[in-house]
Order: structure tokens, then sequence, then C-alpha cells
């Protein structure tokens, strides 16, 4: 589905937490605005927010359902971009340039004939 950009987004993160499927990651504490997300920590130490569907307890520990990035998208009001996955109001998005990256939902308007 494409949809426009209606605010501009800057991602708050250079080199922010990722993971591979069956990795182990520390889960810390829930976000307060957006539902579903936690701030985790990968085991290369760097961390970031992400949704629960992307992990589960197993054996007293936590572990990566999917593969995961948790790199936003740079956007800038007025640019389209295709919407690839949706999670707790953040859409996984893909611009012209072939960036991809995460956006809240609430910066995105859906384009006529989407």
């Amino acid at each position: 589905m494409r949809y426009r950009v209606v605010e501009d987004h800057v991602r708050s993160s250079e080199d922010p937490i990722h993971f591979e499927r069956g990795e182990s990651i520390t889960v810390e504490r829930q976000d307060e605005h957006y539902p579903g997300w936690w701030w985790c920590t990968d085991k290369r130490g760097r961390s970031g927010w992400v949704h629960e569907s992307f992990f589960e307890e197993e054996d007293y520990r936590f572990v990566a359902r999917e593969d995961y990035d948790a790199r936003e998208l740079n956007a800038r009001a007025g640019e389209v971009v295709e919407v690839l996955d949706v999670r707790g109001g953040w859409a996984l998005c893909s611009n012209d340039a072939g960036e991809t990256g995460w956006a809240p939902m609430a910066k995105l308007a859906l384009v006529a004939g989407g």
C-alpha cells in the first residue's frame, strides 16, 4: 500500500538494535505511548524498541521469532512510501530510493487508490 508522509520523520539512532530469528535478546521496559513495544538490547549491546510480536519467552529467556532491524526511515512530508508491514502503530516503509525503515503511522496518510 502506498502512503504519503504528512510530517517529517527523522531516525532516532544510526545503529539501532537488530537481530536474527533464534537470537536471545534482553527485554527491559514497555513503551508508555505505543502499547506492545519494548526497549530491548541485542547480544552486541545495541538497544532499541521492538514490538512484542518479534520475540517470545522460551526457557526463561527471550528469543527472536523472526529477523528484525529497528532502523527508522528518514522521510520528508510529501514523500510517497510503500508500507510493507504494520506493527503497533508503526509501519515498515520503503521509499523510491530503495531505503527501508520504520515510521509512525501517525505521520502517514493512505494515498487514494493505495
